[in-house]
């Protein structure tokens, strides 16, 4: 559905989503993008059922604080992380405010200069050290019983954003720590989540979660993980078994 954005204009993309729901007569919504909005307004659409978890778990784990946070109580290991200006001595580091999506809260300041003046403002943040190495993504989904995660290593990287070009594949340790997060929370739906691997001796390091939809979907579905098709039964009852999968691994997807 095209139109205003979720979280900037929420009363406006409300109406206009149940005005299209009830034109098409559609039992389920999924959202792709700010599943947040739905959960803290189901009671305007109690005849539809909206396959995400509550408000509380979601900004959980879309906080990057309070994620790697829980990241941390459960022994995931996570770049070093800094309090403050006076702690970072060298550069770049990875500075990130709490909310954001797409890589919209995501900076790296290159210099003590360019760090200062992003932190001036700043109120809560997160400030860890830039790790020289690639990017493994997992695109997990959790429901009840059921869990499958299927892993994407960036092979055109972009400091922040979305992904260009990705390379399905199986990472277990890291796919384990994905599941260990959600597991944690008892997360109900689809989730991304980010990985940084160190180039110099492969070690994986947590960055952050993002409980929806990630921008690589693509490479779950080409690889044989039809997600949104696999969250559609579950969320109406059907039973599915992750044995039922055959994820391919070295697919490539742009």
């Amino acid at each position: 559905m095209e139109g205003p954005n979720a979280r900037k204009h929420e009363g406006e993309f409300l109406k206009k989503l149940r005005a299209r729901l009830d034109e098409c007569g559609a039992g389920m919504v999924i959202p792709t993008f700010f599943p947040e909005v739905l959960a803290a307004h189901r009671d305007r659409f109690p005849d539809i059922l909206i396959p995400v978890d509550s408000t509380e778990k979601l900004q959980l784990l879309d906080n990057k604080i309070s994620c790697c946070a829980l990241a941390e109580k459960l022994g995931i290991p996570q770049p070093r992380r800094f309090n403050g200006f006076e702690e970072v001595t060298d550069y770049p580091v990875v500075f990130k405010r709490p909310g954001g999506q797409g890589g919209d809260s995501v900076y790296f300041p290159g210099n003590p200069k360019a760090l200062r003046n992003i932190l001036a403002p700043a109120k809560e943040f997160l400030l860890t050290e830039y790790i020289d190495g690639y990017d493994i993504c997992v695109d997990a989904l959790r429901w009840d019983g059921f869990f499958f995660a299927a892993s994407y290593r960036v092979l055109a990287p972009l400091r922040k954003g979305v992904s260009t070009l990705r390379e399905s594949l199986r990472a277990p340790q890291i796919e384990t720590w994905a599941r260990q997060l959600l597991d944690a929370v008892d997360y109900h739906g689809v989730c991304g989540l980010d990985f940084r691997v160190r180039a110099a001796d492969g070690q994986p390091f947590f960055l952050e979660c993002n409980p929806r939809f990630s921008g690589g979907l693509a490479s779950a579905l080409e690889s044989g993980f039809d997600i949104p098709a696999l969250l559609w039964r579950l969320a109406t009852g059907e039973r599915a078994d992750s044995a039922e999968i055959s994820f391919r691994e070295g697919v490539i997807t742009r």
